[in-house]
């Protein structure tokens, strides 16, 4: 496969951002969002000057034309691609290690606002897990996290329970990792067993 040094960084730096977005929990501050903006506009900007001269050349059928400055990827390939790019990296690649660097650890309450089970494709090998929805006080205000937990193997929780999570946290962005709280959550799946049960007692009945 053939390209540019400004093609294939452009594609190193988009898969990096993917990969982070992918495997990482973080969650990235407003101010890293904007200045993420700004800097993808930069580096569209320098993709597109950086590209390859377009060369003229003459041919007796189609006589003297200019050539793609690219003859792998045209600008309107190369603008969006420079735009994705330099969003991404800068969020979930260079923004995502910073933060993890200089942050600062904390322990912080939340509020569950949404319960449900996930259950993975029939070729998947992952455990079914539970998906949370929670909100975070934080002195900056509420900070919303979602994630899917395979140590609640599926069972869901009630709506309103407090929740307790550990957190890495820096002006551009925020780690949730939570705290099991094993006596509180063992409590509440206990609660959402019983209520299961009752439930089913109550359709045989009928």
């Amino acid at each position: 496969m053939r390209g540019s040094p400004v093609e294939w960084m452009l594609v190193i730096a988009g898969l990096l951002g993917v990969a982070g977005f992918a495997i990482s929990d973080f969650q990235p501050s407003s101010g890293l969002f904007f200045a993420a903006a700004v800097i993808a506009v930069l580096v569209a900007f320098w993709a597109v000057r950086a590209q390859p001269r377009s060369e003229g050349t003459y041919s007796p059928l189609l006589g003297k034309r200019r050539l793609a400055r690219s003859p792998y990827a045209p600008i309107w390939v190369v603008l969006p691609l420079a735009l994705v790019a330099g969003w991404v990296f800068t969020v979930y690649g260079a923004g995502m290690i910073l933060a993890s660097a200089v942050g600062v650890e904390h322990t912080r309450s939340g509020i569950l606002i949404y319960s449900a089970r996930h259950e993975p494709s029939a070729r998947s090998r992952r455990r079914p897990c539970t998906v949370l929805s929670v909100v975070l006080k934080t002195e900056r205000g509420p900070v919303y996290i979602r994630h899917c937990d395979a140590y609640l193997a599926g069972n869901i929780l009630p709506a309103g329970m407090g929740v307790t999570y550990r957190t890495r946290e820096s002006a551009l962005g925020l780690f949730a990792d939570r705290d099991l709280a094993l006596r509180q959550v063992e409590s509440a799946l206990e609660m959402a067993n019983r209520a299961e049960q009752q439930a089913a007692r109550a359709a045989e009945r009928h």
